[in-house]
């Protein structure tokens, strides 16, 4: 019975990374959607003829030409989706039963949805400005992954991006963004926010939370 229980153990532990490993690394690699789609949004007012980019901000792009607006508010869907599917993966990567990682980053993505399917005319886009969470999204997957992505740089980058958030927020409700310069603004504030989660994925594909495959041996066995 003694030599059963370590045979038991390690079948156990295999079947249940044989189901885990293939899941997280789909989500991992589906999150690159985020920084790849956003790449055509901030870029697509520059194909529009007569389209302002320097004071028309990336959502106006979705009251243009049919094609132009159906390729602009799918993009923002197929974002908001996969930032929903990188909040699951942090969910179950994370120590914390309640990630604010997670929830702030599904929060995010919620609102990214609904600026496909709203436009500006509505307080529905973007869901009453519930975007604001981007703030909580670097500062706290630095924190909660802090033991697990030994970098210092990229947690110096992530509290620099949270400072860099609230500023921008405190500069669009203060008024102090030039009208005729809004859309070239938002769009260059646009590239680290979404770069940061491509840079996120890559740091965590470095860790050893993300699996394709783990060969279980005497020895792993024996640290369950």
């Amino acid at each position: 019975m003694v030599s059963f229980i370590p045979i038991y153990v390690c079948f156990n532990l295999t079947v249940a990374i044989s189901l885990m490993a293939p899941i997280n690394s789909f989500l991992l690699k589906q999150s690159h959607f985020i920084w790849l789609l956003s790449i055509v949004n901030i870029s697509l007012g520059l194909f529009i003829p007569g389209f302002d980019v320097l004071s028309k901000s990336i959502s106006h792009v979705a009251q243009e030409a049919s094609i132009f607006a159906f390729i602009h508010r799918s993009a923002d869907i197929l974002i908001g989706m996969s930032m929903c599917g990188f909040s699951w993966l942090i969910f179950r990567l994370a120590n914390n039963k309640l990630s604010l990682a997670a929830l702030s980053t599904f929060l995010l993505g919620l609102s990214m949805i609904s600026a496909g399917i709203w436009t500006l005319e509505t307080p529905l886009h973007l869901l009453y400005n519930l975007s604001i969470f981007m703030i909580l999204v670097p500062i706290s997957f630095a924190l909660e992954f802090k033991n697990k992505i030994d970098s210092a740089v990229f947690e110096y980058l992530c509290a620099g991006l949270s400072l860099l958030h609230v500023l921008m927020f405190w500069l669009i409700y203060a008024g102090f963004i030039p009208a005729e310069f809004n859309g070239l603004i938002q769009r260059l504030w646009a590239i680290p926010t979404m770069g940061w989660f491509g840079l996120a994925i890559v740091e965590l594909a470095k860790t050893d939370l993300i699996v394709d495959e783990i060969v279980v041996t005497e020895e792993t066995c024996q640290e369950y």
